[in-house]
């Protein structure tokens, strides 16, 4: 159940970002508020993980399991960092309407986030192997 959280929330924010970047140009009000959603839907996500893996006993004791090697999942949370650094930085440059900054970042952002989303569907499951 833990997973299927996790997922659903991720899930929720990529399609808050992509939302969000097909009305950057039409919908400006629109484009934030599904950006916000992206947000606060990963930040949700990202601090229940936290919290299994750090105060509550480990992510196997919610029946999350790694699917690969120790390395790659290191890998996977090395860049998922990253991408939520960016994360918040983009959100603060969009609030504070720093637009050439927030521009140039989705760049980099969007296909991180997009990857760092794949593979961690990908690299753990709710059933030990």
């Amino acid at each position: 159940m833990a997973l299927f959280f996790v997922n659903s929330f991720m899930t929720l924010s990529i399609l808050g970002f992509y939302t969000g970047y097909f009305f950057r140009k039409s919908a400006v009000t629109k484009h934030r508020i599904f950006n916000a959603i992206g947000i606060l839907s990963n930040l949700t996500a990202a601090v229940y993980l936290l919290a299994i893996k750090y105060l509550l006993g480990g992510i196997s004791e919610f029946q999350i399991y790694p699917t690969a090697p120790e390395f790659v999942i290191h890998t996977h949370r090395f860049f998922a960092a990253i991408s939520l650094v960016l994360m918040l930085v983009m959100g603060y440059t969009g609030w504070k309407r720093i637009r050439n900054l927030h521009v140039k970042l989705h760049y980099i952002f969007l296909p991180l986030y997009t990857i760092v989303y794949i593979s961690g569907l990908f690299l753990f499951q709710s059933t030990p192997h």
